[in-house]
């Protein structure tokens, strides 16, 4: 076995060696320093290199807590393993179930055809009717399934163009070999001049250049709005997951830590309808910024030729949209069943407390009612409504069959995710209880000097450079207690900084390994890794300065975020009446 083999049979055992080899060569942390503070430091460090390098699976390293944090006596086994079970959790996995629904019915799909259909088949409105199915979609349900259902649809039109674009070629190659055999019977003659033949040659040649030059550029542009194409696909979704409270990990993340930094006042009341105050308005600028960015990205050449000047290919492009509508057919009955209950959801967390007006939650005993509630009522209901219309035929041939069924939504169900955010959230809490937030938090206090708003940006760049190589539901669980511990210890409300960091998580534009929308797209062998980082770039810092001057311009007006209060007397946290920017006693431990 030569050098190369060993070398390369180590590494395959990676697994094994580094597993063993980090959490001894950690062990002195704990050891020389036997605080509670050190232990949770150790299990906190451990399991961020197990997350950032995933020697093993991230649900996996999610389960550390159970032993760790009982053998090095930070929190009780009980304890730690009711962060699995919160009431936030629930919420996302009622919202993963009704996804479920929609997916295997094919709801979306149909929704995405549908909007295709409607704003026609020119470049820059095709750019946008990828988007907005995408964008609007990835608010309800994962941002990767709806990548994975986007990107068939794109490469059949994507198809479609390239065909359009062989038939340019194939037309313009016979209308110049046309103009060649036409000058030949004028020029051929008896008697030729020795010059005129000279010129001749060197005319059909420049003519065989132009041709090939004329390819070398449809090439060109069809790569580049292939490349567009691809691109909205990951970014539509990647900022339509910050829209709502459900959307991505990260915000449900942000749910738990916000009700648990708020723990004290009867929890923080962050929901559903308040959470879109502070993210529809951003993922909506966003999105209109990422479609003029890529349009502009795509126009930097002339869009294809066939695209621009030839009706035939819009028709072409249209009838490839039809026939995929075609294909799904009238609209079904659990199709139906399935929309009526989705809108039924969105409307009762939407209306559970919207602020403005008493919503009805208000209908029940204080602190009973949650947005966990309608999405598992939601969810329950898909399994017992039937997916046929009673009376049918059919029915009484085959039996009843609900809309979902336990098997469907195991085979399709983010087990891994749902673990992932309860690991996390066993983390948060060992870090309060032990006050390692607010150790770290501490040796952060020389940025206090700095406007708070300073903070929130270097806060959000930082974070969202580490969401670029890890996971953002990681980034999220590893960075959100501390800087809430500090915006505490500092004297501001931790939503201040929270917020920002949130939204910062999903600023994941620059690689293909930064979230799972990322690398759908970059599968379809479009892209290279320069060509993300260079459209990505422009997005991470425009997406920056929206996320942070919405911060300061509603965000802190709407949840009066700059009024001083204690905590001890805040019941609310949110809402258009609550106070937030607050004096804490709080002191480091020793």
């Amino acid at each position: 076995m030569g050098r190369m083999d060993k070398c390369r049979a180590c590494y395959n055992c990676r697994t094994l060696w580094m597993a063993v080899l980090v959490p001894v060569a950690l062990l002195p942390l704990p050891i020389i320093n036997p605080s509670e503070v050190s232990r949770c430091g150790y299990c906190l460090l451990v399991m961020a290199f197990f997350w950032v390098t995933e020697i093993i699976p991230l649900a996996v390293t999610s389960l550390l807590p159970i032993f760790l944090f009982p053998l090095f006596g930070i929190m009780s086994a009980k304890d730690t393993c009711l962060s699995y079970a919160k009431d936030t959790l629930m919420l996302f996995m009622g919202s993963l179930i009704v996804a479920v629904a929609v997916e295997r019915w094919k709801l979306h799909k149909r929704i995405a055809l549908r909007t295709l259909s409607l704003v026609g088949p020119q470049p820059k409105w095709l750019l946008f009717g990828i988007m907005l199915p995408c964008w609007f979609l990835s608010m309800w349900m994962s941002n990767t399934a709806t990548a994975a259902m986007m990107m068939p649809i794109v490469n059949a039109i994507l198809e479609q163009i390239k065909h359009t674009r062989h038939q340019y070629e194939t037309d313009g190659t016979e209308e110049t070999s046309i103009v060649m055999q036409s000058r030949d019977p004028t020029h051929v003659k008896v008697e030729l001049d020795a010059s005129f033949k000279s010129s001749e040659v060197r005319s059909t040649q420049e003519s065989r250049l132009s041709v090939n030059e004329k390819r070398q550029s449809i090439d060109k542009e069809f790569t580049c709005l292939a490349k567009s194409f691809s691109l909205c696909v990951a970014f539509a979704a990647n900022v339509g997951g910050m829209a709502t409270l459900t959307g991505t990990p990260p915000n449900i993340i942000f749910k738990g830590q916000a009700d648990l930094a708020f723990s004290k006042a009867g929890g923080s009341e962050v929901n559903f309808a308040n959470w879109l105050v502070v993210g529809l308005p951003i993922s909506a600028v966003l999105f209109v910024f990422v479609w003029g960015w890529l349009y502009m990205y795509t126009v930097r050449t002339k869009i294809l030729k066939c695209c621009q000047k030839d009706q035939d290919s819009y028709d072409s492009v249209r009838n490839v949209i039809r026939k995929e509508a075609d294909k799904l057919g009238a609209m079904t009955f659990p199709e139906v069943i399935v929309l009526v209950n989705f809108i039924i959801l969105a409307l009762l967390w939407v209306t559970r407390k919207p602020g403005f007006i008493p919503g009805w939650g208000d209908l029940l005993k204080k602190g009973y009612s949650g947005d966990s509630v309608p999405a598992v009522m939601i969810a329950t209901l898909l399994f017992i409504l039937p997916a046929k219309i009673p009376g049918d035929r059919s029915v009484q041939a085959q039996g009843y069959q609900p809309i979902l069924t336990w098997k469907a939504v195991n085979e399709r169900m983010a087990w891994g995710v749902l673990l992932l955010m309860g690991g996390g959230f066993a983390l948060a809490d060992a870090c309060q209880r032990s006050g390692l937030s607010r150790w770290v938090s501490g040796h952060l206090l020389e940025m206090s000097s700095l406007e708070p708003w300073i903070i929130a940006m270097v806060l959000s760049i930082i974070i969202s450079l580490a969401t670029q190589v890890t996971s953002n539901a990681a980034t999220a669980t590893l960075f959100l207690p501390i800087v809430g511990e500090l915006a505490t210890t500092m004297g501001l409300n931790p939503l201040y900084f929270m917020i920002p960091c949130t939204l910062s998580t999903s600023l994941a534009f620059l690689l293909p390994v930064a979230t799972p929308p990322n690398a759908i797209v970059f599968a379809s062998g479009y892209l290279q890794v320069k060509d993300m980082v260079l459209v990505g770039l422009g997005v991470n810092i425009f997406s920056l300065i929206v996320v942070n001057c919405a911060l300061n311009a509603w965000a802190v007006p709407f949840y009066k975020l700059d009024v001083i209060s204690d905590i001890s007397t805040m019941n609310r946290t949110l809402g258009p009446n609550v106070t937030t920017r607050m004096v804490l006693d709080l002191t480091l431990p020793p």
